[in-house]
């Protein structure tokens, strides 16, 4: 490699460091909050790092690739050979008149520490860097205005009308399925996902209209997520009996990558956003129920035995008191939750104890109906394959049994107050789900197809739910909830709306699909290598944050 590539990359960086320094400044000055922490001061160099090197980095190959190609003598012997593989491969096209391909950078081309290899993982993590700044400048400064939010029960229902509209338009067999297929499980991924979908579009319009009456049935849909965690977490450790360190790391930084970054950048408490809190906790729980003692997982009485010790870990952590406090006093640090609209709250872990507390046995349930999968599976199966009459009677027998169910506790327990449910919730949130999923799964056709549009979207419920605090809505500053709705538009409301949604659900999108692809770059298969990589993410979140140290210090 000439020199040329290595001069360009050199000014780039320098050029796109000051430029990155100098847009800083200008943020801080137009940001709400002046008081920046030692970890922004962090991160924010970090960012800059990244985003210098990936510039550079891209000019120097954008160079490299015009630049006459030398092979130096300790090459010789590899190039020829690779010369001559490329005449064999192309030997058939000789006689044909083929345009000179464009030039393209080997893989083992290096500017510096970067390989062109390298490249792929850089413009990802680029890409995830520029959106962090979108959203630190949407919630944090006085660049984008906020408005009052601006109930109207019409339009929220009119909007979720719609929506139910666009997901009928979008049905599709599951994955795997056909009109044909002659048995149809139920509680297929592709169903699952179609049910997060739907309830965290009405989870964001909750939140966006400030329908507070729905409150009881956003509880109900919280309690379906955890559920979830409970009987796809048991699921998964029962059938395919995967313990390794890989597998739960993947798991952890699916749930905590983001809020990670999104914590640091925006100062605020890991309570802030609960869902992925509870997730993780919960997540832990389940795995190391089928961790112990795994080699006798596929015994039912151990299994029912392990369900019934996460019960009563259950009863005695939530229900007993004062051991709440203590178990998790020493991760108070991670924790607490200071929140500025409610200072009367001086118990730190109050939130936490709150949040977690509501769901507290909902994921045992989850963890239940995935032990009871197969015994589900082959009963429903069965009644297919029973006399027409009895098939129908069958049937009916399940709708009229849950449906009755369903209006019992709709009237003795959902159309509690606000407070009076939350306090019956732990207790009974089992009941709709159990009733959804009958009313959802008692048909084959009903278990076959699923609507696309929310099964989309319920793959990118993490993100939403995060980003839904800064760049649909507007915090009240550190720690705050999402009490205004952000303004691009002045005076057009429902164009605004449409405008920032567009972005919202773009941005989502992204970052899963940034999340996951970086995972697959940070998170390698070896069980050994995974605890080396561990040490070194310590040691760099270490490095920078000394750095942040530093700076604050000196500003």
């Amino acid at each position: 490699m000439t020199i040329l590539p290595k001069l360009v990359f050199l000014a780039t960086f320098f050029a796109v460091a000051v430029v990155y320094g100098l847009l800083c400044s200008f943020i801080v000055q137009v940001s709400e909050v002046k008081d920046l922490t030692a970890a922004q001061y962090g991160v924010s160099l970090a960012y800059g790092l990244l985003i210098s090197v990936w510039l550079a980095a891209e000019a120097g190959f954008l160079v490299f690739r015009t630049q006459p190609r030398y092979a130096s003598p300790s090459e010789d012997e590899e190039a020829a050979s690779a010369e001559k593989l490329m005449e064999e491969k192309n030997a058939s096209d000789t006689e044909k008149a083929l345009p000179s391909p464009e030039p393209v950078v080997p893989e083992h081309a290096r500017i510096f520490l970067v390989k062109s290899s390298h490249m792929a993982g850089l413009r990802v993590a680029a890409e995830f860097v520029l959106i962090m700044g979108y959203v630190y400048v949407c919630d944090r400064t006085t660049l984008i205005a906020k408005g009052p939010k601006q109930p109207t029960k019409a339009g929220f229902w009119l909007l979720n009308g719609l929506i139910l509209l666009a997901g009928i338009a979008t049905f599709r067999h599951n994955h795997g399925m056909t009109s044909s297929t002659p048995e149809a499980k139920p509680l297929q991924r592709d169903q699952t996902e179609e049910w997060k979908g739907w309830m965290q579009i009405m989870f964001v319009l909750y939140h966006y209209f400030n329908e507070a009456e729905i409150y009881n049935a956003i509880r109900i849909y919280i309690a379906a997520y955890v559920w979830m965690t409970g009987f796809g977490n048991f699921s998964y450790y029962y059938i395919k009996a995967d313990f390794s360190i890989q597998r739960f790391a993947q798991m952890m930084w699916r749930l905590n990558f983001f809020v990670f970054f999104i914590c640091v950048t925006m100062n605020n408490e890991y309570m802030l956003y609960y869902i992925c809190a509870m997730h993780t906790f919960f997540t832990w729980l389940v795995y190391f129920a089928l961790l112990a003692f795994n080699k006798y997982n596929r015994s039912n009485p151990v299994l029912f035995v392990k369900i019934l010790c996460t019960f009563a870990v259950a009863v005695v952590l939530y229900d007993v008191p004062g051991v709440f406090h203590t178990v998790m006093g020493p991760f108070k640090f991670l924790l607490d939750f200071h929140d500025p609209l409610h200072p009367e709250f001086t118990d730190a872990l109050h939130e936490w104890f709150f949040r977690s507390g509501l769901d507290h046995f909902v994921w045992v349930f989850g963890m239940f109906c995935a032990f009871s999968f197969p015994w589900l599976d082959k009963n429903l199966l069965a009644i297919e394959y029973l006399p027409s009459s009895q098939k129908i009677i069958a049937k009916l027998g399940l709708f009229g049994l849950a449906l009755g169910v369903g209006v019992w506790w709709y009237f003795n327990y959902f159309s509690l107050p606000k407070r009076e449910y939350n306090k019956v919730h732990p207790y009974t949130s089992f009941i709709p789900i159990f009733v959804y999923m009958v009313l959802r799964n008692l048909t084959p056709v009903m278990r076959r197809w699923h609507m696309h549009l929310f099964a989309w979207t319920g793959k990118i419920t993490l993100e939403t739910y995060i980003l839904q605090f800064h760049i649909w809505m507007k915090t009240t500053g550190i720690n705050g909830s999402p009490k205004n709705l952000m303004v691009l538009l002045p005076g057009w409301y429902w164009t605004n709306f449409v405008l920032i949604s567009a972005v919202y659900v773009f941005v989502s999108y992204r970052v899963f699909h940034i999340t996951n692809a970086l995972k697959e770059l940070v998170i390698p298969k070896d069980d050994w290598d995974i605890l080396k990589r561990i040490v070194m993410i310590v040691i760099t979140i270490s490095l920078f944050y000394g750095s942040g140290v530093l700076l604050k210090s000196s500003f």
